[in-house]
């Protein structure tokens, strides 16, 4: 999938929102550049430089070519440096796809955790985070299609952590705040299965930009085995939302 010019704005989206993902930035920014010679810069700072390089070049080429397809040469080539420096860093194409794909989750899930927290209820605090969750995914579509479509064809150890993220969110709706009872694990499991499942069409898709479209529907989705069909409508309608 090639993204056109439309979409490689997302670094000037990504600085408005306060989350810069791996992937929005191109790995031979020149500002990004080390000058050959002297440059004044610490071996350390260097290494630095070329991982973060070496991390937004591996998103943007997953995103652009496939995992499969995503070659050490073509990732040292869209970061600029040697595939000795690619392996001064990492092992090998799994545990640089880890790297991206913990440091990009976890910037996620603080914006969602922060949108959660700072709602008066719980229901919506699941607004809030789901409004957190596809704007940003939304602005990023990069960062969305390899977090979510391309990490499918990675290795088990990287599809292992994405399981033990999504597992996280389970307590958002086990042990729910402000008197709302839990439901079982299992029944969560499920509920979380099909957000990640409705996000993954619209990304899959190319469509990532009409991710906010699905913030009614999916919050409902989840209000809906704790609050009853009655109860989620009547929240939705009260945040002025409809499922």
């Amino acid at each position: 999938m090639v993204f056109d010019a439309e979409r490689r704005s997302t670094e000037s989206e990504a600085a408005i929102e306060g989350v810069v993902l791996p992937g929005s930035r191109s790995g031979r920014d020149p500002d990004r550049g080390i000058k050959r010679g002297r440059h004044g810069l610490t071996p350390e700072t260097v290494a630095e430089i070329q991982r973060d390089r070496l991390v937004d070049a591996f998103v943007e080429v997953v995103a652009e070519h496939g995992y499969p397809q995503a070659t050490i040469s073509r990732i040292t080539r869209a970061a600029g440096v040697t595939k000795k420096a690619f392996y001064d860093h990492f092992a090998d194409r799994d545990e640089c796809f880890l790297t991206a794909y913990e440091q990009g989750t976890d910037l996620i899930l603080a914006r969602v955790e922060d949108a959660r927290e700072t709602a008066p209820t719980w229901p919506e605090g699941v607004l809030a985070a789901m409004c957190a969750l596809l704007s940003v995914l939304a602005a990023e579509p990069r960062f969305a299609r390899v977090s979510v479509v391309e990490i499918n064809s990675a290795a088990p150890r990287v599809r292992g952590v994405r399981t033990r993220y999504l597992e996280g969110f389970r307590t958002l709706l086990t042990s729910p705040r402000h008197g709302v009872p839990g439901v079982p694990d299992a029944v969560a499991d499920a509920v979380i299965g099909g957000v990640y499942s409705a996000i993954y069409l619209k990304v899959d898709a190319g469509r990532a930009e009409e991710l906010p479209e699905l913030v009614s529907s999916l919050t409902y989705f989840v209000l809906l085995p704790l609050l009853g069909k009655e109860g989620a409508a009547r929240e939705l309608a009260r945040m002025g939302r409809a499922p």
